[in-house]
């Protein structure tokens, strides 16, 4: 995606937003300062704006993401339909595997679960639904990396740094390239434990019309349960699904 045409201050407004919502907490202005390191002005400037405009919230110090944000994100969800038409499939993934189902969506730098199908399992090692995950060290956002995210990955990731979630995680650019060759090739993304330990999961894309993509599925478990000699297995399973999504989603 060629930046020549890109607005310098609203990159900056998006960055601030992505910043808060990683805090659930909040973010006061000193704090915002130090992490994107923005002139005063411009960041009073943005935040005033935005508070005003009702996407963020402050209470006290701390600025907080405002209801805006929230109604848009369940407009849009609500509008692409993929939640509502993947859920029959989710428990489909779900019965063929006897793993957590989950659905992702790309929202901003990160991928959002929107829809979980709990395992039968006594252990379910899932994040919650509403979860924003980093792009580089998860299965769904890896498959938004290779397909939907067209920019050079030098440029997504220059301003961040692709902090470790644990030992397996991948930290630099050009391991990172070569894992996204990879799932170019295989059509699925795997996460073996680089966001939790001890934890595997694999997903697919879902495409929509005009050849976009719209969503990724995938399945979590256990590494006791998922050993890397059934990788080849549940990724027929995980993209024979995907594909059945895509078809209803548009795709041809």
């Amino acid at each position: 995606m060629s930046t020549d045409y890109q607005i310098p201050i609203l990159l900056k407004t998006m960055k601030v937003i992505d910043l808060i919502s990683e805090n659930k907490e909040g973010l006061t202005f000193a704090e915002i300062l130090v992490y994107l390191k923005y002139p005063k002005t411009t960041l009073f400037r943005i935040l005033q704006t935005l508070e005003a405009q009702n996407w963020l919230s402050k209470k006290a110090d701390r600025y907080t993401l405002g209801y805006m944000m929230i109604h848009y994100g369940l407009t849009g969800l609500s509008g692409r339909n993929i939640r509502m038409i993947a859920l029959p499939y989710l428990e489909e993934l779900r019965a063929l595997t006897t793993e957590t189902a989950h659905l992702a969506v790309l929202s901003g730098s990160k991928s959002m679960i929107i829809e979980i199908c709990e395992s039968q399992k006594h252990i379910k090692p899932s994040s919650p639904m509403g979860s924003l995950i980093e792009l580089y060290c998860s299965a769904h956002g890896k498959v938004f990396l290779a397909y939907k995210i067209k920019e050079d990955l030098d440029f997504f990731y220059q301003d961040k740094k692709l902090a470790p979630r644990t030992s397996h995680t991948i930290t630099d650019i050009p391991s990172l390239k070569e894992e996204i060759r990879r799932i170019l090739k295989n059509g699925y993304a795997v996460d073996d434990m680089e966001y939790f330990d001890d934890v595997r999961c694999i997903a697919a894309p879902i495409w929509g019309k005009d050849n976009e993509i719209v969503g990724a599925l995938g399945i979590t478990a256990t590494t006791a349960d998922f050993t890397r000699d059934l990788i080849p297995a549940m990724a027929k399973h995980v993209t024979t699904v995907a594909r059945k999504i895509s078809r209803e989603m548009g795709s041809l």
